[in-house]
């Protein structure tokens, strides 16, 4: 799980440094009117990811539950009862859906989506 929280400390960075960047954060007296602007923005970019993650299949949606929670595509395909081969289609699936190329991008932009379970920093 280290991995994640790595994973985590990197997504917070980011958004920190983009949100640094923005014109609005760097508005005068006091910052006021910088945090909506970020709200709204982070707001509108996981209404994207629930768009997208409402295009998956079933069977997709339950294998990336799994990748989630840090199962690896072997046992997640042992978990869901199927060859890995057919996890391996789900996965391109998902990815190609979701718009991600790596399982630390999915996890980055999707964890605690749809009230996930997530852990503590």
């Amino acid at each position: 799980m280290a991995l994640f929280d790595r994973l985590k400390r990197m997504l917070i960075s980011e958004e920190k440094r983009k949100t640094s960047e923005h014109p609005a954060a760097k508005q005068s007296a006091g910052g006021q009117g910088a945090l909506p602007a970020a709200g709204r923005q982070r707001k509108a970019a996981q209404s994207g990811r629930q768009v997208r993650l409402s295009r998956l299949t079933p069977r997709e949606h339950d294998l990336y539950l799994l990748l989630l929670e840090g199962f690896t595509l072997k046992e997640a395909a042992k978990q869901l009862s199927i060859k890995y081969s057919t996890a391996n289609s789900h996965m391109s699936g998902i990815y190609k859906k979701l718009g991600v190329n790596s399982r630390a991008e999915l996890i980055i932009n999707y964890r605690g989506i749809n009230g996930e379970k997530t852990q503590a920093p």
